[in-house]
């Protein structure tokens, strides 16, 4: 039976792990994105709506539409509130990652699970290998509030809720620096792949 690699990518907000994972995909891999996985289990799991509803309040959704706004700040206000939304979201959204991953197994040797919370899931175990998405916090902070349209200190108040970048270094099997540019970054993740490669082969 052949020996089935299971990699895990993760990064803390504003790293790059979705372009890590773009590139990865276009290079022919099988990727699976459980980011998301948990918002289409938001919206479509029955179950999972009525438990969001009852602890955040029926304005989190917005007809059938997630209020991903009002959620965020309704979450990001203590650990509490985090662990809440994690408890009712992480179970469904693991259960579903490894039902594609048995059915991805019977054509790919080598799948990739892209995650931002496979340390604060606990979920580290599952994966023969993590690799990290690592950025300086000043540079991410930046890409977020770019891409999200939000303010320093909301960026920062994100990022108090997950573990640091010191403690996922420490947990992770290979580390992405993604300082620089686009070119730079897609020659370490084709270094990364051909890593990948010769240990799915030994």
């Amino acid at each position: 039976m052949k020996k089935i690699l299971k990699i895990g990518i993760t990064g803390g907000i504003g790293s790059g792990k979705s372009i890590v994972t773009d590139l990865i995909e276009q290079n022919g891999f099988k990727v699976i994105r459980s980011d998301l996985l948990a918002k289409e289990i938001m919206i479509g799991n029955n179950s999972a709506k009525n438990k969001l509803k009852k602890e955040f309040g029926d304005e989190t959704y917005s007809g059938t539409k997630l209020n991903t706004g009002y959620l965020a700040k309704r979450v990001f206000t203590s650990k509490a509130q985090v662990k809440k939304i994690n408890g009712i979201v992480h179970p469904p959204t693991i259960k579903k990652i490894k039902e594609l991953i048995k059915e991805y197994a019977k054509t790919s040797n080598i799948i990739f699970v892209e995650s931002a919370l496979i340390f604060e899931a606990k979920f580290q175990d599952f994966f023969d290998y993590i690799i990290l998405v690592s950025a300086d916090e000043k540079i991410r902070i930046d890409r977020v509030v770019r891409r999200d349209r939000v303010t320093k200190e909301e960026v920062r108040r994100r990022m108090s809720f997950q573990i640091s970048e010191t403690r996922k270094k420490a947990l992770s099997d290979f580390i992405i620096e993604n300082h620089s540019n686009k070119k730079n970054l897609e020659k370490k993740v084709l270094f990364f792949i051909m890593i990948i490669k010769a240990l799915s082969e030994n």
